[in-house]
């Protein structure tokens, strides 16, 4: 009989975004297998944890303390840290306490500051490639890259003609590393018969400057947009990104039969079934928009994410991992 683990998942992320997500559906799916799974975070916040704690700061000692207090009692398998703040509560809340084992899953593409208190940690999880070797100079104990997941059952495949005009989509953080200006860049030499979607919220003095910027041209700005549905309305997905960790709108965008075009770096240039651009070069990114064809590589996409990514396949990943921390001596 397979062992149930007791698995503590943190995380005190107070607003709602794809991390967060990531964390309430790795929790929903390791209960579902059986697990016995507990969250500390805080309260109000979007994960409505089990736990509640203050979470000041990443020396927060009465959250470590108290999150200590749990792990003693609660007597669990693995706790599991998501921020890169929580990484020193969670492994000196650990500290001494050997029957516990410590895991944490860098989602960030620039190295971990190191720290005393990393020698407790167990297990380091990273969604790419890449960013698996950022965490070298902490030698770690044991590491693994398991990617990021998409629920393939909310995203169904149906690949569409393109409209007239076609309508290229830039979906997520409206934020200048994200390319925007770019990508209105491209719009510019791009002329009739294309038109932007950009999907997102972010700063009011940056939306403002794109705004000014787009003027004239047939650029929309529409806010939050609800997936898969707006894939509906988009013939190319672009992700401009200067550098992009993972971009999880890439595996949503290819689950859906939309083709994409996305920068060379970061995560994308493990993940895409694309075509892959420099970043900050907006005439590459039109010349990528006018060669798209409809049709092109969008089954080709859709497989590789069934393949590699659905929450089916890498959920009992992350499941596997923990049993491999759990089985080594304290």
């Amino acid at each position: 009989m397979t062992r149930v683990m007791r698995i503590l998942q943190v995380s005190s992320a107070n607003t709602l975004g794809g991390g967060e997500t990531h964390v309430i559906q790795l929790v929903a799916a390791l209960r579902s297998r059986g697990h016995d799974v507990v969250v500390a975070g805080r309260r109000p916040g979007p994960l409505n944890p089990d736990i509640a704690l203050p979470f000041l700061n990443s020396l927060d000692v009465v959250t470590a303390f108290r999150l200590r207090s749990a792990i003693v009692r609660e007597k669990f398998d693995i706790v599991h840290a998501h921020v890169a703040r929580d990484y020193p509560i969670v492994a000196a809340a650990a500290w001494g306490v050997k029957a516990v084992k410590v895991v944490c899953t860098r989602h960030l593409l620039y190295p971990v500051r190191n720290n005393l208190l990393y020698s407790r940690v167990d297990g380091w999880i990273a969604p790419t490639q890449q960013i698996l070797t950022t965490l070298a100079a902490l030698k770690p104990k044991q590491s693994v890259v398991i990617p990021n997941w998409v629920d393939l059952q909310q995203l169904p495949y149906r690949p569409h003609s393109f409209h007239k005009p076609v309508t290229v989509a830039l979906i997520g953080q409206v934020s200048p590393h994200k390319g925007h200006d770019d990508a209105i860049e491209a719009m510019r030499s791009l002329g009739d018969g294309f038109r932007l979607l950009i999907a997102g919220r972010g700063e009011e003095s940056y939306l403002k400057s794109l705004k000014d910027k787009s003027a004239g041209l047939p650029v929309e700005f529409l806010g939050f947009v609800a997936l898969p549905e707006f894939f509906e309305k988009t013939d190319i997905v672009i992700v401009p990104s200067w550098e992009e960790p993972f971009g999880l709108v890439v595996l949503e965008a290819m689950a859906c039969g939309v083709p994409v075009i996305a920068t060379n770096r970061g995560g994308p240039a493990e993940t895409a079934r694309g075509i892959l651009i420099p970043p900050r070069d907006p005439a590459a990114l039109a010349h990528a928009i006018r060669s798209v064809r409809e049709g092109d590589f969008v089954r080709e996409a859709r497989d590789h994410v069934e393949t590699h990514y659905d929450i089916g396949r890498v959920i009992p990943m992350v499941e596997n991992f923990y049993r491999t921390i759990v089985a080594r001596a304290p």
